[in-house]
């Protein structure tokens, strides 16, 4: 006799058991024909960045039998750049640097490997044709449409089958038409090779096969969806969570078989995110930062259900009947365990969702809560039962709403406005995604409906790139020559020209132009007299001599999506050597120099800037005395020539003037100052800017040196260590203390070992044998725990002093966007300062340099020295930045790379050192 346990569940309720009669068959057909019909009247794609890799990627597996993007990565990239190392990061964000030097897709490649069968055809037409790339791109694009709107498709009529278990065809019917055109299943499934299309499509399947009679086949069969949903987008691993749970019970004495078979996609999944990318969560944690996360969890609940830009509710706002009514759902006592497991899986997506930045990139609407649209519409199907006829007259007026803001994606959405919201920055970022002028069905409803451009065929070329160089404009440096690039070709869409074209150079927009001209060649030769040429010139000083890549981007129709004309490989000679020294890189170096002086201010002191988070965005500035300590240690050893040297001598004589008469040092300096108030505050005296001070710029009454160095002692910890600040807690003046009021910080530690090597050594090695001890502690690293490179050049001068200091390398990475220049740049310094650089350094070191100064120092002004952070447990976070710094340290990589970091004396080192610097 079988235990209850074992039984199967109840049958369905609704007008019809779990099996389909033809007639339902027949009705899921037409809503999935009608649905592929609707999908393609636009005659145009959707796509976005994150669906490159699965438009192109099952051309690939089938042609060259590989999930990885080696063979095709220059198409996937569409003209950006791909990492060139593993922790790279470039604008093309969607490719990954994997194992062994391979790239590979940063999205899960489930999708791509389950499309490919339907893409024989399209390979058999390409083997048949050739791979020409317009050709072939032509068609990968025409396939990511058919094949995105089969696939939403396919599940508006597996969704129709599975309503008909909870009620009659008519509102099996009209649910499903629902599903396909008031959600996102038509705006963003349908449109490109999202993966929230499958994702729909598994999760109705897997329900349709726990809504049904169990077989071992049927059990076999939902587990593998459960798994594969996971596999396709980790966060619907919830979803598959919550539907594999209530198919363990459902399962009964199968159980084990439907865990085997979730556990295959899974397993293969980790397979390959282990051996190809080199995480087991795969490329998406390789791409997530610290700016991702949210951390005003209610804003991200409200906007993910609420907000006019995202929100669940406003796009398809007849869904707001399921909390209103949830009890109508509940009541339905056979199905209340999978209305319990939807429940629950719905709410641990949204808690999750509101845990990090909920803007989604661009794209239409609330796209992540896509996924599981089809679990939604389970739990809907009692509750429109349930309707008064008052109560059904208005959820049909809320359906038609959301099939209209639909549509409105569908035939006009560009995404203008979403681009900008997305790359909003700081505390009030998510301000613009409450403005109701700013949904995309009001906003993007002010220009004319989006071109019809799938079938468009582009043609052209790049006829030209030569490497010129011309007269400069003297705005700053005199008598310069500037070196530039003049492209030329020709492009045709269809038989016309172009809205406009843009040029990148190694990924990077350089130029761009929508004035096209007639080409006599391109009419004589094809019979075309509309104009298609199209020439452009840029400035090319910032590019470093060897081989780079021009890419030309054609943007068919205004707001359309550009296409890859073609992408060429051009050389860029070295300059001719002028005593052993590149004229640009000499030039570069005295701008830096230029600018470094101009931007000190008239008492002889730099200013910071900080911000109250990661991205550098609205930033403020204030005056302390640390950054112009440091900027001493840092542009002192290349400090010799004016106009440098001038501005150095000036910052050391306002540092020394900061000594007060106890020997202590302020971070803002002296408390009577005319800034405080303005730049700064009366802050506590601090150990780091009192060692700094007395080692770079000693007060001219020597007697109080041991009185600052007692001071020291009386705050040295029982572990050898030196405290933070140099009063008691109840004398704090100014500070915002965190967990610890009075902290250890290991960099600080070395500022102090650094000034006691030099006036009590056996002082300095008890303090290095401490660090030494202490160093993989994370409780040291209070200001520099996201920002290494002062860390990283402390290395050395320790080294210089006598204490072999080795730190956790996970501490000397960023992981803050735009600092690896600046992590790069301080490691090579370290490297250099004991001989001088080798050969491959020296190559490295000139790489870096033409990076940096590319553009005239842009990477200097958009993403400066991340110095160091407050205490990140205060009230308040504060991030500290200095563009000068960013040419100081240019300027040391710049002249340690060409003669050795120790063949210039070190001004900072003593008096006799800066007076030999002063005469060279």
């Amino acid at each position: 006799m079988k235990r209850a346990t074992d039984a199967p569940p109840a049958p369905p309720t609704g007008a019809r058991g779990a099996n389909a009669g033809w007639r339902d068959i027949v009705i899921a057909l037409f809503i999935g024909l009608f649905s592929f019909a609707v999908y393609n009247a636009n005659l145009r794609a959707m796509p976005a960045a994150d669906t490159y890799a699965a438009r192109y990627l099952p051309f690939s597996i089938l042609r060259h039998h590989t999930v990885l993007l080696d063979p095709i990565v220059d198409t996937v990239a569409q003209g950006r750049q791909a990492p060139l190392e593993r922790g790279h990061h470039t604008s093309a964000f969607w490719i990954t640097r994997g194992q062994d030097g391979h790239q590979v897709s940063t999205y899960p490649v489930l999708l791509p490997v389950v499309i490919a069968p339907l893409y024989v055809p399209a390979v058999a037409y390409l083997d048949a044709r050739g791979w020409d790339p317009h050709l072939f791109d032509h068609v990968a694009r025409l396939m990511e449409k058919l094949v995105a709107s089969l696939i939403a498709a396919a599940s508006a009529g597996l969704l129709y089958l599975l309503l008909r278990r909870r009620g009659p065809p008519a509102m099996a019917c009209g649910l499903s038409l629902v599903y396909a055109f008031g959600t996102t299943t038509w705006a963003i499934s349908s449109q490109a090779l999202w993966v929230h299309g499958l994702a729909q499509l598994l999760v109705v399947a897997a329900m349709l096969l726990l809504t049904g009679p169990r077989t071992a086949l049927r059990v076999a069969v939902a587990g593998l969806l459960c798994g594969m949903m996971a596999a396709n987008r980790p966060p619907d691993a919830i979803l598959g969570a919550a539907l594999g749970l209530y198919g363990l019970w459902w399962a009964g004495p199968l159980r084990l078989l439907l865990v085997a078979t979730a556990l295959v996609p899974a397993g293969l999944t980790a397979a390959y995110n282990l051996i190809a990318v080199g995480h087991i969560a795969g490329g998406y944690a390789l791409l997530v930062r610290p700016a991702n996360y949210n951390d005003d969890f209610l804003g991200g609940v409200l906007g993910l259900l609420f907000s006019p830009t995202r929100g669940l509710f406003v796009f398809s706002p007849f869904l707001l009947v399921l909390p209103c009514l949830f009890a109508a759902a509940w009541r339905d006592k056979a199905n209340r365990a999978l209305t319990l497991a939807i429940a629950a899986a719905w709410v641990a997506q949204v808690v999750l969702y509101a845990t990090v930045d909920w803007r989604q990139g661009v794209s239409y609407g609330p796209r992540w809560l896509g996924d599981m649209l089809p679990m939604l519409f389970w739990l809907l199907a009692p509750v429109v039962a349930a309707l008064s006829r008052p109560g059904r007259m208005v959820f049909g007026i809320a359906c038609g709403a959301a099939i209209a803001i639909q549509a409105v994606g569908a035939f006009w959405y560009l995404g203008t406005v979403d681009v900008m919201l997305v790359q909003a920055r700081g505390d009030q970022r998510m301000h613009g995604m409450w403005q109701p002028r700013n949904a995309p069905f009001v906003a993007e409803l002010g220009h004319p409906r989006a071109a019809p451009d799938l079938l468009r065929t582009l043609r052209g070329n790049v006829d030209l790139i030569e490497v010129a160089e011309v007269a400069g404009d003297g705005s700053e440096l005199a008598g310069r020559t500037d070196r530039q690039i003049d492209a030329a070709g020709w492009a045709l869409v269809d038989s016309r020209s172009p809205s406009d074209i843009s040029v990148l150079v190694d990924g990077r927009f350089v130029a761009g132009t929508a004035e096209f001209f007639t080409r006599p060649d391109v009419v004589r030769t094809l019979g075309e007299p509309r104009p298609a040429g199209w020439r452009v010139r840029f400035a090319a000083d910032w590019l470093a001599p060897g081989t780079h890549s021009l890419a030309v981007l054609v943007r068919p129709d205004p707001g359309a999506e550009p296409r890859l004309l073609r992408l060429r490989p051009f050389e860029v000679p070295a300059s001719t050597p002028v005593d052993g020294r590149d004229p640009v890189l000499e030039r570069w170096a005295r701008l830096a120099a230029q600018r470094l002086a101009a931007h000190q201010q008239a008492h002889g002191y730099w200013l910071t800037t900080f911000t109250s988070g990661t991205d550098y965005d609205k930033p403020q500035r204030e005056l302390n005395t640390y950054l112009n300590a440091v900027m001493l240690d840092v542009a002192g050893p290349v400090g010799g020539d004016p106009p440098l040297a001038t501005a150095l001598a000036k910052a050391r004589a306002y540092l020394a003037g900061q000594i007060e008469p106890d020997g202590l040092v302020r971070y803002h300096g002296r408390p009577d100052a005319p800034t405080i108030g303005v730049l700064g505050c009366a802050i506590t005296p601090d150990s780091d800017d009192t060692a700094l001070a007395w080692r770079l710029a000693p007060a001219s009454d020597r007697s109080l040196l041991p009185r600052a160095i007692a001071t020291l002692q009386r705050f040295r910890r029982p572990d050898g260590l030196y405290r933070t600040w140099l009063a008691e807690r109840d004398h704090y003046q100014c500070l915002d203390p965190g967990r610890d009021p009075n902290p250890a910080d290991l960099v600080i530690q070395m500022h102090i070992l650094m000034l006691l090597a030099q006036e009590d050594p056996p002082a300095a090695a008890a303090l290095c044998r401490a660090l030494a001890a202490r160093a993989s502690d994370d409780g040291l690293w209070v200001y520099y725990a996201g920002a290494p490179p002062m860390a990283i050049l402390r290395l050395a001068d320790l080294e210089r002093a006598g204490c072999a200091l080795e730190l956790p390398p996970p501490r000397l990475r960023s992981d803050v966007p735009g600092q690896e220049h600046w992590v790069q740049a301080a490691r090579l310094l370290g490297q250099m300062h004991a001989a001088p650089p080798t050969p491959a350094q020296q190559a490295q070191a000139s790489r870096l340099l033409w990076e940096i100064a590319a553009r005239d120092f842009a990477l200097v002004a958009s993403t400066p020295v991340l110095l160091y952070h407050n205490d990140l447990s205060a009230t308040v976070r504060r991030f500290y930045w200095s563009e000068d710094i960013g040419y100081a340290l240019w300027l040391r990589l710049y002249h340690a790379s060409r003669q050795g970091a120790d063949a210039a004396p070190r001004c900072d080192a003593d008096a006799a050192a800066r007076t030999e610097c002063a005469s060279r």
